[in-house]
């Protein structure tokens, strides 16, 4: 099937039969094995393209190497566990501001392990030694965050069976400040986001909360965090004990400049619109996001390079022994979403882990999957197969520290176009897509705009600051990414 244009909205879509013939599994010999949980990309060995590690219920990690769109499992003489503990988190972060990313895996109750990159030739295990192994966490979302502006990347682990920790980086030492701080939360996490949603310079965290609890949102007052979800009707609804947040994704869905929250849920789902002054409204069933699921990972991506931001929820249904996913995909038609059956494709082969990226470098963004649960599951990497024309349509930024390390998780990146409008807004990842962080630069669908300027904001000490690139070209940075590197103050 071809693809079909809609008049009506100016969009050019995927036809709901015709998916598959858009999205081509790659290697599938490759990533044939099953329980495999969460996925993350990042340039591990900085030669300029995204490699992916995955982590599986067996104890596995393992690390697929990129070169030129090939990939190759090099976890072992990386120095990376082949088995042993169930691994259900991964997160890419420089710890140390050595140049190289460096890797937080989380087990079931059995221990973390950090391994530090020594400069891309291998990996060391230092988080022992560093006092961040949690012998007993039950680890599920990892986020590197700079949760006080000091400059370094400081250590949250969502916990699904106890207190949260939160540790705080002190020139590659790790303090835990999970109480002084307030976020020794002991409900059951499963999903955490960092934004600055009342757009103070400071990084909140919103947590997807299971097992019936309410979900919470931290307010940052400074390094003290007060809960704040009740008030702002963040809490999600009320829930039995089987049900609660599982994950959630943040998005500027509507471009309006203003980060939104998707909450996935075993249960209803929750879309939240931020309405720029604080506040939010649940909105699910009007855009259209809506139905009771058992849903896992959420991840937003503007796959089709028109614009806005879709949506990617994966999931699962039916009893232990014989799970099947079931996966949602939402393509964005500007005033509401229209949902596109993925049944019988190959998007339709996700229960975990979901991470979009443009592993190839052609400019639309394609996808990692991962199925755990279903005993005849795989973990595919599917190739976006948009026309080249469509996929050149797109812009790449990957935003830096004033040194040149990828450190800046939570910071935004605005687009406006000639007229000086605002096209659209995107957030420095600070994880998502079922409990992992990856480290990319953020991608932009452009449609039809032409020359834009970019701003970009960092939180700092100072309050949020604002830098911008004017008269950017996106046709040449075709194949790599604007790159704009934070001024020291």
């Amino acid at each position: 099937m071809k693809k079909i244009l809609l008049i009506a909205s100016s969009l050019t879509v995927f036809a709901s039969q015709g998916v598959s013939q858009n999205f081509t599994p790659i290697q599938p010999e490759t990533f044939k094995d099953n329980m495999a949980l969460s996925n993350a990309w990042g340039d591990f060995d900085n030669d300029g393209d995204l490699d992916l590690v995955i982590s599986f219920k067996t104890g596995d990690v393992r690390l697929y190497q990129n070169n030129k769109g090939e990939f190759s499992n090099i976890g072992v003489q990386m120095g990376l566990p082949t088995g042993g503990k169930e691994t259900r988190s991964v997160a890419w972060g420089d710890y140390n501001a050595d140049g190289y990313l460096d890797l937080y895996v989380g087990s079931n109750r059995n221990g973390n392990e950090l391994y530090r990159n020594e400069k891309g030739k291998r990996f060391t295990e230092v988080g022992v030694k560093l006092g961040v192994d949690i012998p007993h966490v039950s680890t599920r979302q990892i986020s590197w965050v700079d949760f006080d502006n000091n400059g370094t990347v400081d250590l949250f682990v969502a916990d699904r069976m106890g207190t949260n920790y939160l540790f705080r980086n002190d020139n590659g030492k790790f303090v835990d400040v999970s109480k002084q701080t307030g976020l020794d939360d002991a409900r059951p996490t499963v999903g955490a986001c960092w934004f600055d949603y009342n757009k103070d310079g400071l990084l909140d965290l919103f947590l997807a909360n299971q097992s019936g609890t309410k979900d919470a949102l931290y307010k940052n007052e400074g390094g003290n965090f007060i809960d704040v979800a009740a008030d702002l009707g963040l809490g999600g609804p009320e829930r039995a004990s089987n049900q609660g947040g599982v994950d959630c994704a943040v998005g500027d869905y509507n471009n309006d400049g203003h980060f939104d929250l998707f909450v996935a849920n075993y249960g209803v789902n929750s879309l939240y619109q931020n309405d720029g002054k604080g506040g939010f409204s649940e909105v699910s069933e009007a855009m259209g996001i809506s139905g009771d699921n058992h849903m896992v990972g959420a991840s937003w991506a503007d796959y089709d390079n028109d614009g806005y931001l879709d949506l990617y929820v994966a999931g699962y249904k039916g009893p232990a022994e014989d799970r099947i996913p079931v996966d949602r995909l939402f393509h964005n038609e500007g005033k509401y979403f229209r949902e596109i059956d993925t049944a019988g494709t190959s998007l339709s082969g996700a229960d975990h882990g979901v991470q979009w990226a443009d592993f190839d470098g052609d400019g639309d963004l394609d996808i990692s999957l991962t199925e755990g649960y279903n005993i005849k599951g795989h973990h595919p990497v599917l190739r976006n197969e948009l026309t080249d024309d469509l996929a050149v349509k797109s812009l790449q930024v990957t935003v830096s520290d004033g040194e040149g390390l990828y450190t800046r998780a939570g910071a935004e990146v605005r687009l406006y176009d000639g007229d000086n409008q605002l096209v659209a807004t995107r957030l420095v990842t600070t994880g998502e897509g079922y409990n992992s962080q990856s480290n990319q630069a953020v991608h932009f669908g452009l449609g039809d705009i032409g020359p834009v300027s970019v701003e970009v904001t960092f939180l700092t000490n100072e309050g949020r600051k604002i830098q911008k690139a004017d008269n950017i070209d996106p046709a040449n940075y075709q194949g790599t990414s604007l790159k704009i590197k934070q001024n020291l103050y």
